[in-house]
């Protein structure tokens, strides 16, 4: 998850891709500026001086002896070392970004980019993931699906590429082809080709359905996403919604803030929830007043891929019990990252906290289970039936008793 100004992001990239950095999560996090930095201080150990002696001494060996008939670039072996060091952390979600990188990241959650039009995440075994192709996009028009895997674009494999790196690599100019080799399960590998546009990602879609029952959807937890969750709520009330279903699946992430002012929508007061650091200091998120829905009978729609700021929102409202869950387990990003600019533009992400539920559950890697488990298959997709959908709307129609 990525905090305050940044899942994230899942590495959460949404990569219009819309690379919801998040990884699997844009995660919940926040974005700084470049930080200042400063030599080693008195402050600081022998034993830290030693270690920067350490790297000094290979540096010097390579700049001397190493055989190679071009230049050595020393900004690559800067970023390759730096990328060993976080790599070294065990960690998936603190990684390297190169300024490329890091500005793809930034313009993410503000919602506009040149690319295919999907959402995606990275894997437990490192394969990029399609989350959700996004409305009117390339991508939808070529028919990917929630789930397929790119193992190649251009003809390049993705095979031990970081997610940015693989979103960079389906990114590109507006008009520009790219060809995706995808695996599909109990399908051939096969591929695609798609012609990049520039993608302004819709953050919420909402309708009403039958029953005086209110439809929204919240694709990212993007700067623009608090607005458009009020506007959207006070629409459907003014339509006549007595209850809401509120669709997080497939939405990997995004700011920290975002998630208290989307879930503060919904709790009228209470934990949304509690970060702890590495040094055992807790900190506290609670409801903000004022919340647009924080009387209409609620069901949250959740799947595989509802990860980091989504789980803080249905995490919140399962704790209280103030609505259901239904649909499947949540992806499970219980971190917190922060995403600091160094002095040429690039960036690293690092995990800094852990957050828990108002009821002190840790989800990360093991998720949110819902109240009503309910899967949405292939076939189903393929079919355009949507049983969490259908599930919700019985559940809420039994609540008003129509």
């Amino acid at each position: 998850m990525t905090e305050t100004r940044s899942n994230i992001i899942t590495m959460m990239l949404v990569v219009a891709l819309a690379a919801s950095t998040f990884a699997a999560g844009l995660g919940v996090g926040r974005y700084l500026l470049p930080a200042a930095w400063s030599p080693l201080s008195s402050s600081d150990s022998a034993e830290q001086a030693a270690q920067f002696r350490l790297f000094e001494e290979a540096w010097r060996l390579v700049k001397r002896q190493f055989f190679t008939e071009e230049p050595l670039d020393g900004t690559r072996m800067i970023y390759g070392a730096i990328r060993g060091m976080l790599a070294s952390l065990g960690d998936r979600h603190s990684v390297f970004l190169e300024p490329s990188q890091a500005d793809m990241f930034r313009q993410d959650l503000e919602g506009e980019f040149s690319g295919i039009g999907a959402t995606v995440n990275s894997t437990d075994d490192g394969l990029v993931q399609i989350v959700k192709p996004l409305p009117g996009t390339p991508a939808e028009r070529a028919g990917l699906q929630p789930g397929d895997v790119i193992l190649a674009v251009d003809g390049r494999d993705l095979a031990g590429l970081d997610l940015n790196q693989a979103v960079l690599l389906i990114r590109g100019p507006t008009n520009s082809t790219v060809r995706l080799l995808i695996q599909r399960l109990d399908v051939p590998a096969f591929e695609v080709s798609l012609v990049r546009s520039t993608i302004s990602v819709a953050t919420t879609e909402s309708r009403m359905l039958d029953g005086q029952l209110g439809y929204l959807a919240l694709y990212e937890f993007n700067a623009r996403a608090p607005k458009e969750v009020v506007a959207a709520i006070k629409q459907l009330r003014t339509q006549g919604a007595r209850a809401l279903i509120f669709d997080l699946r497939g939405n990997p992430g995004g700011y920290l803030y975002v998630a208290e002012e989307v879930a503060s929508q919904f709790l009228s007061q209470g934990l949304i929830l509690s970060e702890r650091t590495r040094d055992g200091d807790e900190i506290l998120h609670r409801v903000q007043p004022g919340g647009a829905a924080t009387d209409l009978p609620l069901v949250i729609l959740v799947d595989g891929m509802s990860a980091s700021a989504s789980e803080i929102v249905a995490g919140a409202v399962q704790d209280q019990e103030r609505g259901l869950l239904i649909g499947e387990t949540t992806f499970g990003k219980g971190s917190v990252q922060t995403t600091e600019r160094l002095s040429d533009g690039s960036a690293v992400q690092l995990t800094i906290r852990r957050w828990y539920t108002p009821n002190g559950r840790a989800i990360q890697g093991e998720g949110l289970v819902p109240d009503i488990a309910v899967d949405r298959t292939a076939e189903d997709i393929a079919a355009g039936a949507d049983p969490p959908l259908e599930a919700a709307i019985v559940s809420l129609r039994e609540q008003l008793s129509l």
